[in-house]
C-alpha cells in the first residue's frame, strides 16, 4: 500500500486498484496496527492464520476407530453412507464422537489419494462415481447440459410442430449392456425416415461426433432442426448447431410423448438390438442395414 502511504486517498486506491472503497477501508482496519503502516506481508501472513483458525478439524482420520467402523462397513457390509450414519446414532446414543454425518462420510471418501483403497471404496457406493461435486459444476459427474429459452419445446416453431417441412429431425440414443455401448438414432419428424449411428462412448463429444458425422452427408436444406430430451450427453450442442447450422429443441423432462416418433423407432430397433447385448459389435455397415429394413417397411 504504497499509495496510502503516500498519501492518496481510500477512493483513489480503490479506482486504480478496480475494487470497491469498503473493500480498501475494512483491509486497512483488519490489518493496521496502532503503531506503524500497513504492510502487506504482514496483512498475508495474518490472513493465512486466520484460515487455518477457521477450519474445523477432521472428524474421520485415518487409523482412528471411528474412520474403521465406517470403511469396514463401506467395503465389508456395502452399506451406504446414510446407513451408516443412521446405525451409528443407534450403537452410541449421546457419544458425538462416535457419530458422523453421511457428508462427512463422502468427503472422507472422496478426500482420498488416488490408490486401490479409493477406488475399492468408492466402488462400494451405490453409483460408484469417480468424482463428486455439486450439480453442472466442473468436477461432478453430473450433466452439464445447459438449455436457452429459446430451445424449449415450448418455443419450437410451428412449422415443426405440423410436420408440414421435411428437415426436422428427432434423435436419441440407443444404449446395450451395462451403459458401456450406445448407438445413436435420428428419425425424420415427416416422413419417418431414419438414420443409424455407431458410436465410440456415450461421452458428450463423442456423441456430438457421431451424429456430426451421420448429419453431414445430409444436404442443408434436410438439416433444419433437431429435437433431442435432456440427456447430459448433448452437452455439447452449441458446437453441434455451430457445425452442422443445424437448431436444436430440447423435450421436458419426463416427457417422451414428445419425441414421440423417435420413441416409437426405438422400439422397432430393439428387434435388432436387443436390450442388454453388447452393441460395440454392430459395425456401421450392419447398422447402416438395419436402418435400410426399417425405412423400407411397408
Amino acid at each position: 500500500m504504497l499509495e496510502y502511504q503516500h498519501g492518496s486517498s481510500v477512493r483513489s486506491i480503490a479506482q486504480r486498484l478496480h475494487r470497491s472503497p469498503s473493500t480498501i477501508s475494512r483491509e486497512l482496519q483488519r490489518n493496521q496496527p496502532r503503531q506503524g503502516g500497513y504492510c502487506a506481508t504482514r496483512a498475508a501472513n495474518a490472513y493465512h492464520s486466520r484460515r487455518k483458525q477457521s477450519v474445523r478439524p477432521r472428524k474421520l482420520v485415518n487409523n482412528t476407530g471411528l474412520c474403521d467402523i465406517v470403511e469396514s462397513h463401506l467395503i465389508q457390509k456395502k452399506w451406504s453412507p446414510e446407513q451408516i450414519s443412521a446405525t451409528l446414532k443407534n450403537q452410541f446414543p449421546g457419544q458425538s464422537a462416535m457419530q458422523v454425518s453421511p457428508e462427512t462420510i463422502y468427503a472422507h471418501i472422496y478426500a482420498y489419494p488416488k490408490g486401490e483403497l479409493r477406488k475399492l471404496i468408492v466402488q462400494s457406493l451405490r453409483r460408484a462415481k469417480s468424482k463428486r461435486g455439486p450439480r453442472r459444476s466442473k468436477d461432478s459427474c453430473y450433466s452439464s447440459l445447459k438449455v436457452t429459452n429459446e430451445q424449449l419445446f415450448a418455443n419450437r416453431p410451428a412449422s415443426v410442430n405440423t410436420r408440414e417441412i421435411a428437415g426436422h429431425w428427432e434423435g436419441d440414443l440407443i444404449v446395450g449392456a451395462m451403459n458401456k455401448s450406445c448407438v445413436g438414432t435420428i428419425v425424420e419428424r415427416k416422413t419417418g425416415y431414419l438414420l443409424l449411428r455407431k458410436m465410440q462412448s456415450k461421452t458428450a463429444q463423442h456423441v456430438r461426433e457421431g451424429f456430426e458425422a451421420r448429419m453431414e452427408t445430409l444436404p442443408d436444406f434436410l438439416r433444419l432442426s433437431m429435437t433431442y430430451d435432456r440427456g447430459a450427453e448433448m452437452a455439447q450442442h452449441p458446437l453441434l448447431t455451430k457445425h452442422l447450422n443445424l437448431k436444436i429443441y430440447f423435450a421436458d423432462r419426463h416427457a417422451p410423448w414428445q419425441r414421440g416418433i423417435n420413441e416409437n423407432i426405438n422400439g422397432l430397433i430393439r428387434q435388432f438390438l436387443p436390450k442388454g447385448h453388447d452393441l460395440s459389435v454392430y459395425t456401421q455397415a450392419q447398422l447402416d442395414h438395419i436402418a435400410w429394413l426399417l425405412n423400407t417397411r411397408i
